[in-house]
């Protein structure tokens, strides 16, 4: 099987090489060629997929191809630009759209593919747009087209969230032992998904004519709660068991609101997708990754490449901490008094 990756150094994309590889693919990858990836044996062409024009004589030139991957076709401009570049040369195109096209306050758990969307991001709206461009090529039997929503996606060459968002110094607060603030009550839901079981998703989707036309959510089986995201978290890295501070979302917010402007769109509302869907048209999607295992693996690479940061380096979180606590102890004092 010929496959073009379009990007193919992120998370997902090096879970889908490895697994493309294991199924014996011949593998090009297309980028700008600015990121040290983890492929190994697979071809490279460097180019700007924002020139428009010139990624399309470039694939012009290239030939045809069994299957194409787009792992960072972000606008509609750019969609339409692969339509140009691929129709009559891909047998099958699979675009990584994401789940926030869906929107972040989620009406039914788990999101269905059949949920309506409703984004609230530019980010999902220009996705939600990508996908229809595509779609509807599919529907005019110009292209066949599978569409794949991932949620949130983790593995060696990332990071590990918190309910917070993505600040480096993480880890090293559960190490030390520093609070850490979980937003509202601890209990909204998540779901994080191992980069080499997504890749297993995509992979054993290419050429498969029952996806076509299809989307898919490619999320893990196992849901939590922030809190227990946070205490496993610890737990998997040999981290003391964690003093959880919970913090009024909009205390958060008053406080500073563009430093938690991913908590606002995202972190603060329920992430939970179903993938009944993906399994039952491709069964040999089964996330495998335990979660502490891949925690460990996650943060040895980040040990390694030294993307840690000293919680020391930004102590604002043990302000806002210890700010709340200090408030809610008043307030807790006031009302003894009525």
């Amino acid at each position: 099987m010929k496959v073009l990756i379009i990007g193919g150094t992120g998370l997902i994309s090096s879970g889908i090489v490895k697994a493309l590889q294991a199924r014996g693919a011949d593998l090009t990858v297309f980028n700008r060629g600015r990121t040290d990836d983890r492929l190994g044996a697979v071809r490279r062409r460097q180019g700007d997929r924002n020139d428009c024009a010139a990624f399309e004589r470039t694939m012009a030139g290239a030939g045809n191809w069994d299957v194409v991957i787009d792992m960072i076709c972000f606008r509609p401009d750019q969609a339409e630009s692969a339509l140009r570049a691929f129709t009559g040369r891909c047998g099958h195109f699979l675009l990584c759209s994401t789940v926030c096209t869906y929107g972040n306050t989620q009406t039914v758990v788990p999101t269905l593919e059949t949920t309506p969307q409703a984004p609230h991001s530019a980010y999902g709206r220009d996705k939600v747009a990508c996908e229809q461009l595509l779609l509807k090529a599919q529907a005019d039997g110009r292209m066949n087209v599978t569409i794949f929503r991932p949620s949130h996606t983790y593995g060696p060459g990332g990071n590990v969230i918190n309910n917070l968002g993505w600040a480096p110094t993480f880890v090293d607060r559960l190490r030390k032992g520093r609070p850490i603030i979980v937003s509202g009550d601890g209990h909204g839901l998540w779901q994080s998904t191992y980069s080499e079981d997504v890749g297993v998703g995509f992979a054993h989707a290419a050429g498969r004519s029952k996806c076509f036309g299809e989307a898919y959510n490619i999320v893990g089986d196992e849901v939590v709660t922030w809190d227990d995201y946070t205490r496993r978290t610890a737990a998997a890295i040999g981290a003391p068991a964690p003093r959880i501070v919970h913090v009024p979302t909009d205390f958060l917010l008053a406080a500073d609101r563009p430093r938690f402007v991913a908590l606002e769109e995202i972190f603060r509302f329920h992430g939970v997708y179903a993938n009944a869907k993906l399994k039952r048209d491709v069964p040999e999607y089964r996330p495998a990754m335990p979660f502490e295992e891949g925690v460990r693996r996650t943060v040895a690479w980040m040990d390694q490449h030294r993307t840690i940061a000293d919680a020391d380096s930004d102590p604002q979180e043990d302000r806002l901490a210890e700010a709340w606590e200090r408030a809610l102890a008043e307030a807790t004092a006031s009302l003894r008094k009525v």
